[in-house]
C-alpha cells in the first residue's frame, strides 16, 4: 500500500514536487486544526459554520467542472487561491 492513507496520494506525489505538498498540507493543517476541532466540539459554532457553508451553496455536484476549465475565471480564482501561502 506504501503512501497509500485514504486517498491515492501518487498523482501528487512528482520528485520534483513531493517537499512542497507535505509542506502545503502541514500548512493547512495548521492553519484549520483549531477551527476543525472547534466544530467538532462546539455544537453553536457547528450550526454557524454549517449556515454559512449552506449560505455559500449555489454549485451543484454538476457545476464543479467549471472550476476545472483552463482559462477560465474560476479556474484562474481557484489556481490563486491554492499557490497563495496560508
Amino acid at each position: 500500500m506504501g503512501n497509500e492513507i485514504s486517498y491515492p496520494l501518487k498523482p501528487f506525489l512528482v520528485e520534483a514536487a513531493k517537499e512542497a505538498f507535505w509542506d502545503r498540507c502541514l500548512a493547512i493543517i495548521n492553519a484549520t486544526s483549531s477551527k476543525m476541532l472547534r466544530i467538532n466540539a462546539d455544537p453553536h459554532f457547528f450550526t454557524q459554520v454549517f449556515a454559512e457553508l449552506k449560505s455559500e451553496g449555489g454549485c451543484g455536484p454538476q457545476d464543479y467542472g467549471r472550476f476545472w476549465r483552463p482559462g477560465s475565471a474560476q479556474c484562474a480564482a481557484y489556481q490563486e487561491i491554492w499557490s497563495t501561502k496560508l
